[in-house]
């Protein structure tokens, strides 16, 4: 498939549901479900989909792969679209209407997905659909990796669960897998239905995926007999960037490089009908974390944009605040810069009912400036674990940070975990992140590997960690020749945290020894003494005016620095990068041993 672009136009942030990490096993067979989330379209006839489940990209303008068709948002009458046209609907039915519709030479049509909504790590996701057959019809329903705005395509990842388009005749599908190592050719497969089986029939096929870490096993109706699996270790070629939340678009595309152009035979309306959306959780499975979520903000670092709130408003302020009583790791300086403030509830789902988790809690207070004027309340599953809680009292000063952590079990029958703030003796509650991971799954000690400036690749977490710089990425590809074992994947090299910025790396027992290796590729400047710049480990100079091209000898040429730092006595690494000679520092990797 040809490169599309990552979504364009204008994210709707609406409140609500969650993020979910579904554990599952390696083989489909044999497997028990439970059911996590689902849309079954049984809203009433012209009634538009569930605004808390599904936002929309809109516009035009080809979308990297030179389509037709405009895309439209329910609702607007924004020329070429038109509400007496609807492209995305319910029909009372019991089913979701997606429909492509040409009006005076223009094709308009709807691309509908759950981002920011809702994001999904692992687990069983299918929908149930009938499928429009003809020329220039491109249907799909697939995945994008939800980083996409710091990891740019193809480095976030995308899983196609189903494509059809004209050249397979209507009764084959396809899924394909898009990453570092395809780009847009992808690695895939095709389905043919069996006994003269169309995409068309009125019977309905479901078309899935059974996804887990490292594994994508793909289906059609029968989540026990996977067509095409593929796997890190046995199929790719390159970095595997699946090991992270992605979230659900479907869409209908008219036309375009690889499907061809609509003509006079193309069906107007061309009508995709998709009876249930549903994503499962193997029922003998643990989750997988944490979950983070930024009140208030969007997303930063590992920290999910706002999400699975009601109630409250967002706040937000510039004014530097001081980290120095949180224990590592140390959430990103712009988590506590944001807050939801007001009464409000945070309903995290998708957990394992029963289980015990960490909960913790993070607040700063930006508004006031003495104690006493801020008390608030805070209850997890109906649980008082903070009452009148001061954030100014508890800290002694305005703009410094503070965590409260505590241990809940998820809702034996829901799985969730409901974090509900209620207003106190005087202002309004505020908050300004909740992480919530499973008790024992997840550890701040041993090896720490970084990726600077983008998600989750191979072994390396997504940027963490981080306070100032900016994120760039790149598609050339880099020389590891001069990297030592173990290599990190290219696409470490491929995105950078550039300017001054500092990583606290936390967790280790203070006083202890640790090797960390930097990484470096320069794939803006081609010569030497373009970029000049220092780095400091906890106060001491390591590198002065370290110029990437000197000392590796060519653009796109990776390099490695190795040093031998001790941890600090609260435990934590810091490596401060700041501006030298020429230009801006940066960094691409982080390892800590």
């Amino acid at each position: 498939m040809v490169p599309r672009r990552p979504i364009r136009g204008i994210l709707c942030s609406l409140p609500v549901v969650a993020a979910l990490f579904l554990s599952v096993p390696q083989l489909a067979k044999a497997q028990a479900w439970d059911l996590v989330w689902s849309d079954e379209f049984n809203g009433p006839p012209n009634t538009v989909p569930d605004a808390v489940k599904w936002g929309y990209d809109i516009g035009g303008g080809g979308w990297g792969n030179n389509e037709e068709e405009v895309y439209c948002a329910p609702g607007s009458n924004t020329a070429p679209c038109n509400t007496s046209m609807p492209n995305a609907f319910q029909d009372g039915g019991g089913n979701l209407i997606v429909q492509a519709v040409n009006s005076g030479g223009t094709w308009t049509s709807a691309r509908m997905r759950t981002y920011p909504q809702i994001n999904f790590q692992y687990g069983r996701i299918e929908a149930r659909m009938k499928l429009p057959v003809g020329a220039g019809i491109w249907p799909a329903f697939w995945m994008l990796g939800s980083n996409f705005n710091n990891a740019a395509w193809p480095l976030c990842g995308e899983m196609d669960i189903m494509e059809w388009v004209p050249q397979y005749g209507p009764s084959v599908t396809s899924s394909t897998i898009h990453s570092p190592f395809s780009g847009g050719n992808g690695v895939g497969s095709r389905f043919s239905f069996p006994n003269g089986g169309r995409v068309d029939d009125g019977g309905y096929h479901t078309y899935g995926v059974i996804w887990s870490p490292n594994q994508a096993q793909f289906y059609r109706d029968d989540p026990a007999k996977p067509y095409f699996t593929i796997t890190k270790a046995n199929d790719i070629s390159g970095d595997w960037v699946f090991n992270h939340p992605f979230f659900i678009i479907l869409n209908l595309a008219i036309g375009g490089y690889f499907p061809g152009y609509s003509d006079k035979t193309t069906p107007n309306p061309a009508v995709m009908a998709v009876d249930y959306v549903r994503v499962y959780r193997s029922a003998t499975a643990g989750v997988s974390g944490p979950f983070s979520v930024n009140a208030g903000g969007d997303v930063e670092g590992s920290f999910f944009a706002d999400s699975n709130f009601a109630g409250g408003t967002p706040t937000s302020t510039t004014a530097a605040i001081d980290t120095s009583l949180i224990p590592a790791p140390v959430p990103p300086q712009a988590v506590y810069q944001t807050a939801r403030e007001g009464a409000a509830k945070y309903s995290i789902s998708g957990l394992v009912p029963g289980l015990t988790y960490n909960v913790q809690l993070h607040f700063a207070e930006t508004h006031w400036s003495g104690p006493g004027q801020r008390r608030f309340n805070l209850s997890l599953n109906n649980k008082p674990v903070l009452n009148n809680f001061d954030i100014f009292a508890t800290t002694g000063a305005e703009y410094k940070a503070i965590e409260e952590s505590f241990t809940t079990t998820a809702d034996p029958l829901s799985g969730s975990i409901v974090v509900s703030l209620t207003p106190g003796v005087s202002g309004e509650p505020a908050i300004s992140g909740i992480v919530v991971s499973p008790v024992g799954n997840v550890s701040t000690t041993g090896r720490v590997l970084i990726n600077a400036g983008a998600g989750e690749v191979g072994n390396f977490v997504s940027d963490v960690d981080y306070s100032g710089g900016n994120t760039s990425t790149t598609f050339s590809g880099i020389d590891m020749s001069l990297i030592a074992a173990p290599v990190p994947p290219q696409a470490v090299f491929q995105s950078e945290r550039w300017g001054a910025s500092t990583y606290t790396v936390g967790g280790f027992v203070p006083g202890t020894t640790h090797s960390v290796a930097l990484y470096f590729a320069e794939f803006y400047w081609s010569s030497p003494g373009q970029r000049q710049f220092n780095v400091a480990i906890n106060g001491n100079p390591v590198l002065t005016n370290f110029d990437i091209i000197g000392s590796a000898g060519a653009k796109n040429k990776a390099i490695q620095e190795l040093f031998s730092a001790a941890a600090d006595s609260s435990g934590k690494i810091v490596i401060k990068f700041t501006v030298g000679a020429a230009d801006q520092p940066k960094i691409s990797g982080i390892a800590v041993n």
